[in-house]
């Protein structure tokens, strides 16, 4: 039976060899017209960031924009694409489908990876691939290797979610300073474009990026409430939310925009100080679950420093169809029901 497996195994191994071979070695057609229209492209955006009507009063001053060091127009162009990279987008080009491919984009660029869609999809794939492998060349065992493979699907799915977190996190950091910065620029007579061009100079990394690319995607013809929207999409933070709102319903219905961002600044202030009240009383419930979740781990390993013989008896019991691992695969599940219970208890929104 692992015989067989390997052989199938390895046809398709070899099938997928085959068809990335002809990728790489073939030339896509309209390549040559593709090229130009980038080219194209780059050229105008660097004509309009160099551009200013002077009867346009929101029209930011974009000789300050850094042009160069947009790693989205980059990507968009295909700048930078090495021979790993290259191999990596044939790859995935041939096992992503198109609607997976956009899903998969959204997510890198909410997280601020720089991969494509492709890319990420044959890292995954490697990943997959080399863990089934190891399992059944090196242990001999199917299960094991469909573990590892398991382990290979879900390691880059929990890399991007962790990388997106953590982006949110830091951007909801330096929204009240950057809502201090755009109401202080308002009252000196800027207009909202000219004071987010100031912030978007200031302010570091992920703000200073995201209010760049607004400002781009703004200089290029989009619409400024289409290009707050896509930010607010992109980094799916509450405060945002509310900040764009706000900035929508003020651009149609008028306003004294400096007030309004203060007040929403207000706001946050008091949400941000709510939720480390709430953080502190529930610190208490948070430990205990996980002294809780720990314990049952905690004696047996410590069972097993005492009397191996006898831990290992869950390993090796066999009663007809029971094994003795059954019980310790039910435990752990119930083991992380508990403890998801426990955490979504304490877990209150502000």
């Amino acid at each position: 039976m692992l015989q067989i497996i390997f052989i199938v195994f390895a046809a398709i191994a070899t099938l997928f060899f085959v068809l990335l071979m002809f990728s790489l070695l073939g030339k896509p057609p309209g390549e040559e017209v593709r090229a130009r229209m980038e080219q194209y492209l780059v050229e105008t955006e660097l004509a309009a960031s160099e551009y200013h009507d002077p009867d346009d009063d929101e029209a930011p001053q974009r000789d300050d924009i850094d042009v160069s060091d947009d790693d989205w127009v980059k990507e968009n162009r295909g700048a930078g694409q090495g021979g790993a990279k290259k191999i990596l987008a044939n790859m995935g080009s041939i096992i992503t489908p198109r609607g997976m491919a956009i899903r998969i984009a959204a997510e890198l660029a909410k997280a601020d990876l720089p991969l494509k869609a492709n890319e990420y999809v044959a890292i995954q794939f490697l990943a997959i691939t080399l863990g089934l492998t190891f399992g059944m060349l090196l242990f001999k065992s199917v299960a094991i290797g469909s573990v590892l493979a398991f382990t290979g699907y879900f390691a880059p799915v929990i890399w991007v979610k962790f990388k997106k977190s953590q982006r949110v996190r830091d951007f909801n950091e330096q929204i009240l300073d950057t809502l201090i910065m755009l109401a202080n620029g308002l009252k000196a007579g800027y207009s909202f474009l000219q004071a987010m061009e100031m912030v978007s100079r200031e302010a570091p990394a992920p703000m200073g990026k995201e209010l760049k690319r607004v400002l781009k995607e703004n200089s290029l013809g989009v619409n400024l409430e289409d290009t707050l929207r896509a930010l607010n999409d992109r980094v799916e933070s509450e405060d945002w939310d509310l900040v764009t709102t706000v900035v929508l319903i003020q651009r149609q219905v008028g306003g004294n925009l400096a007030e309004i961002l203060d007040k929403i600044g207000f706001v946050i202030r008091q949400r941000m100080k709510i939720k480390g009240d709430i953080q502190t009383k529930t610190a208490q419930a948070k430990i205990s679950g996980l002294l809780v979740g720990a314990l049952p781990l905690g004696i047996g390993f410590m069972i097993y420093l005492i009397n191996p013989a006898f831990m290992m008896k869950l390993f090796t019991f066999k009663s007809g169809a029971f094994r003795g691992w059954y019980v310790l695969i039910f435990g752990v599940l119930w083991e992380c029901l508990g403890m998801y219970i426990i955490m979504q208890i304490v877990d209150i929104e502000v």
